[in-house]
């Protein structure tokens, strides 16, 4: 790739970057990072007979863009793939997004030149699931068809979803070839998928969680290597670090530092250009933000709610984000610059998960074993750049928060 010489390069290079960074759902399976483990098992449900996927875990982990390439790996040898998307809403029954769900399996088949493998009647005002398994044993032999509900979280209507699950155990017992993939923001099955119980035998279960950091790297090079721009270690620690397992993070961090360097005219992307992403981040997100911050952190009287809750966003999590009061600790001792104890925040941590707090964090577990996790995960981010940018963080506990080898805020 040639390096750029014109206002005219350095523009279509500006371009590039950020639709490749642009932290949309990624349809394409070149620029898909990592989850191999997660891959094998929708396949396998895809390939095994009557059997079905619910694929659910925090928002902003990447359920969709897996959704959408799980299966591209494969389909350029098997050619009877035909995959159908619908996104779910809050308006929709049971019937509205099922003969929109057939359409578009008929509308996909079309387009993939396999007409006459789906021929459906989807002219229905109402449709039941007895109706829908009729409609899709038509579908021809040579042909894989996969139907994924996204967002299926949306959906308010409890007759849906349990109607839904009525489907799913007709297409298991009646072993019809047609793959249902539920994809949604939620911790366990039982969120998602109303008698789950009842239909276990026909699901395989795909939680998705937070990213490794080195899938996340993965993000950044892939993208990286399509230009002639490239990431130092540096940089790329800091944009990981911050990220705390989100790839949206990842993307939209690496995007503006990599827009920074080209702005001064540089295909080295380096520290001082992540951070001045951080400047541009806050800027984009202070709208989305900034009312749940100044809920959680609000009071009258004399506190350390921001302190506290920085310490929240900068805690060791386990894969799905959640932490405990012990985790805390020593990224709380490092931003007051004293050594502290639980019962110093614990009141905080307290009001975060309450009503009081606009239940910034979700609480779990019992009085002695209590577990926490940002009800929001794009919050955690936010609240570790805006205590970077106000300086809560000193110049110590940055350097080694933003240093290549992976440090400790500890005391």
């Amino acid at each position: 790739m040639m390096k750029p010489t014109t206002p005219d390069d350095w523009f279509l290079l500006e371009f590039e970057i950020s639709n490749l960074f642009d932290g949309a759902p990624i349809d394409e399976e070149d620029l898909f990072a990592g989850r191999a483990t997660e891959i094998r098992k929708m396949l396998s449900a895809v390939m095994e007979k009557s059997k079905h996927v619910v694929l659910f875990g925090e928002r902003g982990v990447g359920k969709t863009s897996l959704s959408n390439i799980f299966w591209k790996r494969f389909g350029r040898t098997i050619k009877s793939f035909v995959v159908a998307r619908v996104q779910a809403s809050p308006s929709d029954d049971f019937s509205s997004l099922w003969i929109r769900a057939l359409d578009e399996l008929q509308s996909s088949g079309t387009s993939a030149g396999k007409e006459a493998y789906f021929p459906f009647d989807t002219s229905y005002e109402t449709i039941s699931p007895s109706e829908i398994r009729k409609e899709l044993q038509k579908c021809g032999s040579n042909s894989v068809p996969i139907i994924i509900i996204d967002e299926y979280n949306e959906i308010i209507d409890s007759d849906a979803k349990t109607l839904t699950a009525n489907l799913i155990k007709e297409l298991y017992d009646f072993a019809i070839t047609t793959t249902i993939i539920l994809v949604g923001v939620a911790e366990n099955i039982g969120e998602l998928v109303s008698d789950h119980k009842s239909i276990g035998r026909a699901l395989i279960h795909v939680p998705l969680n937070r990213m490794s950091e080195s899938e996340l790297r993965e993000i950044i090079e892939k993208r990286a290597s399509r230009t002639c721009m490239s990431f130092s270690g540096d940089a790329i620690w800091t944009i990981v670090t911050l990220s705390r397992g989100l790839p949206f993070f990842t993307q939209t961090l690496s995007k503006h530092a990599a827009l920074h360097a080209i702005e001064n005219r540089r295909l080295t992307v380096t520290n001082d250009d992540v951070e001045a992403s951080m400047e541009r981040f806050i800027q984009e997100t202070e709208t989305s933000f900034k009312d749940a911050y100044r809920s959680a952190t609000r009071s009258n009287q004399p506190n350390n709610f921001e302190q506290s809750l920085l310490a929240c966003a900068l805690a060791d999590t386990d894969d799905e984000g959640f932490f405990t009061a012990n985790d805390v600790v020593d990224p709380y001792s490092a931003i007051m610059k004293e050594k502290k104890r639980i019962a110093h925040f614990e009141k905080h941590l307290r009001r975060f998960s309450s009503e009081d707090g606009g239940n910034i964090l979700i609480k779990r577990g019992g009085d002695r074993q209590q577990t926490f996790r940002f009800s929001d995960p794009m919050m955690q981010p936010y609240v570790i750049i805006r205590g970077i940018q106000s300086e809560m963080i000193d110049k110590t506990a940055r350097a080694i928060l933003l240093q290549k080898e992976q440090g400790s805020l500890s005391l």
